[in-house]
C-alpha cells in the first residue's frame, strides 16, 4: 500500500529537499484550467517537491550561472518527477507529473500563462511554505531559493498542514518598490507582461538569452529562510 511516508521517502532517495501533499479539496477556490480535479478525473492528492537553488548565483553581477542552474532544475525536477510517477503507477495508483516550467496554458479567466497547475500554490496548499510579497514561496529552510514540482495522484494520502505563519511583514515593501520592472503591488499576483518582458527579453549586454533578473529573490530578507514564531 502506498502511504504520504514511503511517497516522502522515495521523492528524498530521488535528491528533493522538501516534499509535502496536499487534498485534492484545497484548490476547489483556484480556475478551472489549473484545478487538478479539472485536470485528472479522480484526483485525490497533490505531491509537490521541491529542490534547493544554488545560493551563490544571485551574489554576483552576472545571470548567466541563475540561468545554468533554473535549465538545471527544471530539467532535474521534470525528470524525476517522471519517476516519482512511475514509482506510484506501479503500486497501483495513477500519477502525472506536472512540469517545473513548461508546456504552459493560456488561461482567458485570468488573462495569464499558467503552467499545469500553479506550483507555488500548490507548495503553499502542500505545507512547503507560504507565499511572500514577491510572489514567491517562502520556505523556512531555504527561503524563497527553491524550484518546484508537483504530481497528481488519485491516491488517497494524508495530507501535510498548511502553514499559517508569514515572515512577510505587513509594512515591508523591499522586493515592491527594489522591481525594476514595476511588476509587484503586494497582491496575490505580479503583473506577468512586465515582469517577463524585463526578465526573458534579449540580453541588454548582447550575447545569447539569459534571465535578466532575480531582485524580488535576491532582495528579500527571507531569501535563505526564517524561524516560525
Amino acid at each position: 500500500m502506498i502511504t504520504a511516508e514511503t511517497i516522502k521517502e522515495r521523492a528524498g532517495e530521488l535528491g528533493f529537499d522538501l516534499c509535502g501533499i496536499a487534498p485534492v479539496e484545497r484548490f476547489s477556490g483556484v480556475s478551472q484550467k489549473s484545478d487538478p480535479a479539472h485536470i485528472m478525473e479522480g484526483c485525490r492528492s497533490v505531491i509537490v517537491v521541491a529542490k534547493k537553488f544554488l545560493n551563490s548565483t544571485t551574489t554576483i553581477d552576472s545571470s548567466i550561472p541563475y540561468t545554468i542552474i533554473r535549465n538545471q532544475l527544471s530539467s532535474f525536477i521534470d525528470i524525476k518527477t517522471v519517476e516519482l510517477s512511475y514509482f506510484l503507477e506501479s503500486a497501483g495508483v495513477r500519477a502525472v507529473p506536472t512540469g517545473a516550467i513548461e508546456p504552459c496554458n493560456y488561461d482567458s479567466s485570468l488573462n495569464r500563462v499558467v503552467g499545469l497547475i500553479s506550483l507555488k500554490n500548490a507548495a503553499y496548499q502542500a505545507g512547503l511554505g507560504v507565499i511572500g510579497k514577491n510572489t514567491l514561496l517562502l520556505t523556512p529552510k531555504f527561503g524563497n531559493m527553491v524550484w518546484l514540482g508537483a504530481v497528481l495522484t488519485d491516491a488517497l494520502l494524508a495530507p501535510d498542514e498548511v502553514m499559517t505563519y508569514s515572515p512577510c511583514n505587513s509594512s515591508c515593501r523591499l522586493c515592491i518598490e527594489a522591481c525594476p520592472a514595476n511588476a509587484l503591488d503586494g497582491s496575490a499576483f505580479m503583473d506577468q507582461k512586465k515582469c517577463w518582458n524585463f526578465a526573458f527579453g534579449e540580453p541588454a549586454e548582447g550575447g545569447e538569452w539569459r534571465i535578466k533578473c532575480y531582485t524580488c529573490r535576491s532582495v528579500c530578507p527571507f531569501s535563505r529562510g526564517y524561524q516560525i514564531a
